[in-house]
């Protein structure tokens, strides 16, 4: 069994993966926690793991307390995994390669995985992540912008007298909070679209758009023909957990 872990900058998700697919699996976020003491409650009852595998994007102190705490309870080295230049049916478009958020990486590895064609990979957390995909698992390159939410936080910390509190999406706001709200929806919206519309340009037909993470929801409804997908970095860990050695 091995221990698999999505340290993402609001939520930590975790599954423990057997041969035929996850076992245990928990989330929580983690931004105002006692880390150590909610890894030790969310792992009590889990049995031991031959590996534990970290695709993190947060801070090293924190990489830090899950370190400790993996060595605690189960007496080996967490093994965060780093972007590489070519692996799971992926080619990394970065130089290098490394720069590449694994987050992102696994993302596109799950998808192509389950679906190889071109494709454009966005994920809804902190930050808007998008990516273009190839059919032959070449990356086309992406964009990072400021998440929704991260957005509003950014516009009401910024101004005197705006409030996005109470605020929701409408085409045409007439209200400060709506029209805060409204705005960051349709700012990410646009980002997507922008890159989907590059991307159909480069291969000459219409990408598939595949949206994940915390805050896709609120976002689906401005998306045209948009899929929903869930958990793509803990399958793309799975993936890796079967096809790459141990380091």
């Amino acid at each position: 069994m091995n221990l698999l872990i999505d340290f993402g900058n609001t939520r930590l998700k975790w599954a423990s993966a057997e041969a035929d697919g996850f076992a245990l699996r928990g989330t929580f976020a983690h931004a105002d926690l006692p880390l150590a003491h909610a890894l030790r409650e969310q792992w009590q009852a889990l049995a031991q793991p031959s590996r534990v595998l970290v695709a993190s994007v947060v801070d090293t102190a924190r990489e830090a307390v899950l370190t400790q705490v993996v060595r605690e309870r189960f007496g080996l080295a967490a093994q965060f995994l780093r972007s590489p230049a070519n692996a799971l049916g992926v080619r990394n478009a970065y130089g290098e390669p490394a720069r590449l958020g694994i987050d992102r990486f696994l993302a596109m590895a799950s998808a192509h995985a389950r679906h190889p064609r071109v494709q454009v990979l966005v994920s809804v957390g902190t930050a808007l992540t998008i990516d273009g995909l190839l059919a032959d698992g070449e990356h086309a390159g992406g964009l990072i912008v400021p998440g929704p939410a991260l957005m509003r936080r950014a516009v009401t910390a910024g101004t005197a007298r705006v409030d996005a509190e109470h605020g929701c999406y409408r085409d045409w706001p007439n209200s400060t909070a709506d029209a805060v709200v409204s705005g960051a929806l349709q700012a990410a919206a646009g980002a997507v679209e922008r890159l989907r519309c590059a991307l159909a340009r480069r291969v000459e037909l219409e990408p598939a758009l595949v949206v994940s993470g915390g805050g896709a929801d609120e976002l689906l409804p401005l998306l045209d023909q948009a899929e929903r997908a869930h958990d793509l970095v803990l399958h793309g860990l799975a993936l890796w957990a079967r096809q790459m050695p141990p380091a």
